[in-house]
């Protein structure tokens, strides 16, 4: 899905907050280092998807079936990242 331009840049700020945010925390940094040090790397992704009434009345996303209901893993997540979801 293309993205409005101004949306595709609030994305990109939000991940890049997002990695400095984990690579300043000592646990997430020590986390990092274990799982680069078994061979693997990382990738944050975050995907902007239409949520709920609002997203819908825009006209950018007319035409597109708004995303699920978050489950309950998705809220843990949010959670431990003090994410709050209304």
């Amino acid at each position: 899905m293309d993205l409005p331009e101004h949306l595709h840049n609030l994305v990109s700020e939000l991940g890049d907050s997002l990695v400095k945010a984990l690579a300043e925390d000592d646990h997430c940094r020590d986390l990092a280092f274990q799982i680069q040090a078994k061979g693997y790397g990382l990738m944050l992704i975050l995907e902007a998807a239409p949520l709920g009434h609002k997203a819908t009345e825009d006209a950018e996303w007319e035409g597109l079936e708004p995303a699920a209901p978050f489950s309950e893993d998705d809220l843990r997540l949010m959670q431990s990242f003090k994410i709050r979801v209304d």
